[in-house]
């Protein structure tokens, strides 16, 4: 990784994938020499179906019997191969954000057992599939008119989030005094000082005892705020249509079962 806290690396990289996997996830590193700051999955069940899959969970037609199911590849096609009409996609992803995700930093340690639970960056990445033999390229760079017109779809807004905590139960015993943070991303998180301080995070308490077995924190009627505003790029286009599909099911769901 390039000692910049907004490194761009610019480059494809190429490997062969066999179809259907045996494997359901793609792991993904950031690495700082040989130590790891950061890994993220991507699940090839979530970003590609073999087409039949689709056909057995659409259902019975209205008013009709159950269609019988097909089986997941017709026995004279070569395995994943996308029959014409067949509602399948190779897998594909992006481009798109994806965040990474690594142990939190401590100083006062020198290992860390928490390894994913701290935001450690994120990256803007594609991935496609496409059909046929490998020939043998490992890796390559991007050409600059994609990388043009890619950043033009990367306007950034501002963002505010808010979070109220009601309560705190079944919370660890012991002497010390508990806070909860409220991050999005770097901002947020007060370990980070990359971003501007905000109001991300609750007073501390002392647990009590309940009278039976666990802890909470005496919040009673005080009800901590936090606060958190953030700059993103701004994918209303993609919201929108995602939006406009849920809405649609939901009603296809609600009016016919």
């Amino acid at each position: 990784m390039p000692p910049d806290a907004n490194p761009a690396w610019n480059e494809v990289f190429f490997f062969p994938l066999r179809l259907p996997p045996i494997c359901d996830e793609i792991q993904l590193a950031i690495l700082s020499g040989s130590k790891v700051l950061g890994t993220a999955t991507l699940h090839l069940s979530q970003i590609s179906s073999a087409g039949a899959e689709l056909e057995g969970e659409r259902g019975p037609p209205l008013g009709g019997s159950p269609a019988p199911r097909p089986p997941p590849f017709p026995p004279t096609e070569p395995p994943f191969s996308l029959p014409e009409g067949t509602p399948g996609f190779l897998p594909c992803f992006g481009p798109s954000f994806l965040p990474f995700y690594g142990p939190r930093p401590d100083p006062a340690r020198k290992t860390s057992t928490d390894i994913g639970v701290a935001y450690r960056g994120r990256v803007l990445l594609e991935l496609s599939t496409h059909m046929g033999t490998p020939d043998g390229r490992q890796r390559d760079t991007i050409a600059p008119e994609d990388i043009a017109r890619v950043q033009r779809h990367l306007p950034r807004r501002r963002f505010g989030l808010c979070g109220i905590f009601y309560s705190a139960t079944m919370v660890p015993a012991g002497p010390e005094l508990l806070r909860f943070e409220l991050s999005l991303g770097n901002y947020g998180d007060k370990s980070d000082v990359t971003c501007k301080p905000a109001a991300s995070v609750t007073s501390y308490g002392c647990p009590l005892f309940d009278g039976n077995r666990y802890h909470y924190l005496p919040w009673y009627g005080d009800k901590p705020v936090a606060a958190v505003t953030s700059s993103w790029e701004d994918a209303g286009h993609r919201w929108d249509a995602l939006n406009l599909l849920h809405a649609m099911c939901q009603r296809l769901v609600s009016t016919h079962g």
